[in-house]
């Protein structure tokens, strides 16, 4: 069976990458992990908050077009509206984020609510009795490594990368939910490091 290619959409616009510079935004983004089309009601009942917290927030993300109204669902008289986003990864242009000063700072405040969201989960995690650090099932890990690699070491340091996201997109569109999932998030960030050379 062939597999189907993830939804990416690129960033282009400077709204939309505005829009990205929310920490609560990009965690109503994180909230369709299944993929299934969510009510305002659903998406706050996943983030552990009133509906009327992340209301304004869900508008605007529809109103940028990050995600997009996919029908509605009866709720005692009233209908709610049911979301998805407009794609199943979410990729931000380099050359674009170097076109401007604008971009690049919206940029910038993007990828740094990210990581505010990563130090959010890990501060949450080492309290929690079910954090495990080691095993087949750790699922609470931070580190940060620099190296020298030569061309084919970075080339095969990408290849395990792009293997990485392509067994998480593969689980996102297959993944039938059950009662001993885990629910987890990844951070990562590979960068050039420029004037760090250790002189041999």
């Amino acid at each position: 069976m062939k597999t189907r290619k993830p939804r990416i959409h690129v960033i282009r616009s400077d709204e939309q990458r505005k829009a990205l510079t929310s920490a609560m935004r990009l965690e109503i983004l994180g909230a369709f992990v299944e993929g299934r089309p969510l009510s305002v009601a659903d998406i706050a009942e996943r983030m552990g908050r009133p509906p009327a917290a992340i209301h304004y927030h869900v508008k605007l993300l529809l109103r940028v077009g990050l995600l997009k109204q996919e029908g509605s669902r009866r709720s005692g008289k009233r209908n709610q509206a049911l979301y998805v986003p407009i794609a199943e990864m979410f990729k931000m242009e380099q050359e674009a984020l170097k076109s401007s000063k604008a971009s690049a700072s919206a940029g910038m405040k993007a990828i740094s609510s990210a990581f505010r969201m990563a130090e959010r989960d890990f501060e949450a995690a080492i309290q929690s009795e079910s954090t495990q650090s080691e095993g087949r099932y750790r699922n609470c890990l931070a580190t940060r490594m620099h190296c020298r690699l030569s061309k084919a070491e970075h080339a095969e340091l990408n290849r395990h990368l792009k293997s990485l996201e392509t067994f998480l997109m593969k689980v996102h569109r297959t993944h039938v939910p059950a009662e001993d999932d885990r629910f987890l998030s990844l951070t990562l960030a590979l960068l050039p490091l420029k004037n760090r050379e250790v002189q041999s």
